[in-house]
């Protein structure tokens, strides 16, 4: 049995591959149009389901077929992810960006199905139609394998290391020249006034004294 890790599955948990792309056989009109993952190991009965790229959520829809589904444009290639049979519908709103860390649904058993199961299918269009239909198993780098354990590696990226407090540089107040020197002025002019004064007294006494 392969097992493959990946860093962008549908699932953060260990999955199994239970039909894969391009299966042919009496289950399926003319061929099985997508990659199913089904709960494995400890993987709860209906776990949370991821986006398996960053972009924006094109529709939400329900039909007898492929149940609830959400269909996620990818911002890479232009193309679409189909999530089916999903619990409920998403809780995501049309046009609302995701990434390979947002919650888009819970596996479900929704619609024609046998069993709980995400039923994963990739296409160039949003329109079903088997002409537009793309291998998920190729997109998402894993063997298009019935049978393969498909575990989701956890991994983030490393948050970035926090840059140091620069130093507190305390600046040096300025010594207040300018005011300093209004004050000089200003005290020399009433010092000036004070002596033009006190000359003018004297004088007058001076020429204005009793004999």
């Amino acid at each position: 049995m392969a097992e493959v890790t990946i860093s962008n599955s549908p699932v953060h948990s260990d999955a199994i591959l239970t039909a894969v792309f391009g299966e042919t056989g009496s289950s399926w009109a003319r061929y099985h149009t997508g990659t199913d993952f089904a709960p494995y190991g400890n993987t709860p009965t209906n776990p949370n389901l991821y986006s398996v790229c960053s972009g924006t959520v094109y529709s939400k829809t329900y039909d007898r077929t492929l149940g609830n589904q959400i269909i996620i444009q990818d911002s890479q290639t232009g193309n679409y992810w189909r999530y089916c049979h999903m619990q409920n519908a998403s809780t995501l709103n049309v046009g609302e960006t995701v990434n390979t860390n947002t919650i888009v649904g819970i596996m479900g058993a929704t619609g024609n199905v046998t069993g709980i199961h995400l039923h994963l299918e990739y296409a160039t269009s949003p329109i079903w139609n088997y002409d537009t239909l793309l291998n998920p198993s190729d997109a998402l780098g894993i063997p298009n394998v019935r049978g393969t354990i498909v575990k989701y590696d956890g991994t983030t990226p490393p948050t970035p290391p926090t840059p140091p407090t620069p130093p507190v540089t305390r600046k040096r107040k300025k010594f207040p020249w300018a005011v300093l020197t209004k004050k000089i002025i200003k005290k020399r002019t009433f010092l000036k006034k004070c002596s033009f004064f006190l000359l003018t007294k004297n004088f007058f006494y001076a020429n204005n004294k009793l004999y």
